[in-house]
């Protein structure tokens, strides 16, 4: 099954916010809880943590990109659909 990884609210602003680094690759098996990228806000650079366990199917947003809250920028699929 695949298990969409959406862009948490972490920003204090309506503005989106900046991808800096992603923790993962494709094909690497991440737990709930993991991070998995670093995002720059208005006021901080931070983690974003997986919501799920899975390998990383695809990465949608690329570093540098910027993006808004609830805009997808991953894909997991679940081990048991692996």
């Amino acid at each position: 099954m695949e298990i969409p990884i959406r862009m948490p609210e972490v920003s204090t602003t309506d503005s989106g916010v900046k991808i800096v680094k992603w923790l993962v690759s494709l094909g690497q098996t991440v737990r709930r809880g993991q991070p998995i990228l670093e995002v720059e806000t208005d006021k901080a650079v931070m983690e974003v943590e997986s919501h799920a366990d899975g390998v990383v199917k695809s990465i949608l947003a690329p570093v540098d990109a910027v993006v808004e809250t609830g805009q997808v920028v991953a894909i997991l699929q679940s081990e048991a659909g692996a």
